[in-house]
C-alpha cells in the first residue's frame, strides 16, 4: 500500500490546508510578535483542521499523510484547549 502526501478528497486537502497554516501562524507568532491575530483564533484554525480531517478519514476513507497530521495535531489543539478550560492560569 502506497501512502499519498497530498489528499485527493476536497475535505482532506481542506483540512492539510487549515492544519498548514495553523503550523505558519503559530511558528510565525513564537518568533515574531507582529502577528495581529489572538491565539484562540488560530487554535480555531486547527480545530477545523481536526474536524475536517477526521471527516475525510472517517467518511472518504482518506489515507494521506497530511490528513493523519491533521488529525494529529488538531487532537493536540483540541487537548490543549480542554486543559486551558479545566485548568486556567
Amino acid at each position: 500500500m502506497k501512502i499519498q502526501i497530498w489528499s485527493k478528497t476536497k475535505v482532506g486537502k481542506s483540512a492539510a490546508c487549515f492544519i498548514l497554516l495553523f503550523i505558519i501562524l503559530m511558528i510565525l507568532k513564537f518568533f515574531t510578535y507582529s502577528i495581529p491575530l489572538p491565539t484562540p483564533v488560530i487554535a480555531c484554525l486547527g480545530i477545523i483542521g481536526f474536524i475536517l480531517g477526521t471527516i475525510s478519514m472517517v467518511k472518504n476513507k482518506d489515507r494521506s499523510l497530511l490528513t493523519f497530521l491533521s488529525i494529529l495535531i488538531g487532537l493536540l489543539v483540541v487537548l490543549w484547549v480542554v486543559a486551558e478550560i479545566l485548568f486556567p492560569h
